[in-house]
């Protein structure tokens, strides 16, 4: 019981460890800032950092995996409205990510640029990207009809916040909430044109 609670505590300590480094290499770049500088920055030695991770990039993907929860958290607490569209609830799974870019922009497009400018860390990404795709297909699975439709509801719906992502980092006009938004109503639109009934009445 001991050593379960001690890893519990270990890994907990990894994971606010790496949130916090990431936000370094965001912040100065990642080729230049040492585990010693990022390490001092946080307030630990070097040898503290290397007990938690083999490198800096180590930090980065244990940084981007504890992040790959919360969509499927969210949409897991999230009551489903009657008059709500599947792709609805899932926009409203995306809101706290919103949230906090428009409470620090800055933050999020540097952690986004590191990561994106970075081949390691950019194919890291996608590799959480598909566990997380996992994650919120199962998520999906008392609001989809079956297995299949939770799977490619998960893909579209993170493929949708990817391109979001990408195009608000690179723009300095749009939100990202307006450019989520717009991205889901498109999706919303195409389904809506597909849809049998849709067909049957042109």
């Amino acid at each position: 019981m001991g050593s379960v609670v001690r890893d519990r505590v270990r890994e907990k300590m990894k994971t606010e460890l790496a949130q916090q480094v990431y936000t370094v290499f965001a912040e100065r770049g990642l080729e230049n800032v040492t585990a010693q500088q990022a390490a001092q920055a946080v307030g630990i030695s070097r040898a503290t950092f290397f007990r938690y991770f083999s490198s800096k990039e180590d930090a980065v993907v244990t940084a981007l995996r504890s992040m790959n929860m919360h969509f499927s958290q969210m949409l897991e607490s999230m009551a489903s409205n009657p008059s709500e569209s599947l792709l609805e609830l899932l926009r409203r799974s995306f809101e706290p990510t919103v949230v906090a870019a428009e409470e620090d922009p800055e933050a999020m497009r540097s952690r986004v640029q590191l990561v994106w400018s970075t081949p390691a860390l950019r194919a890291s990404w996608q590799e959480s990207r598909r566990e997380q795709q996992a994650e919120l297909a199962r998520a999906l699975h008392p609001f989809c009809a079956n297995h299949r439709l939770a799977d490619t509801s998960a893909l579209l719906a993170l493929t949708l916040y990817d391109h979001a992502l990408v195009r608000w980092v690179d723009s300095r006009n749009e939100s990202l909430r307006e450019i989520l938004d717009e991205a889901f109503d498109f999706a919303a639109m195409i389904d809506d044109k597909w849809r049998p009934e849709s067909r049957s009445t042109r």
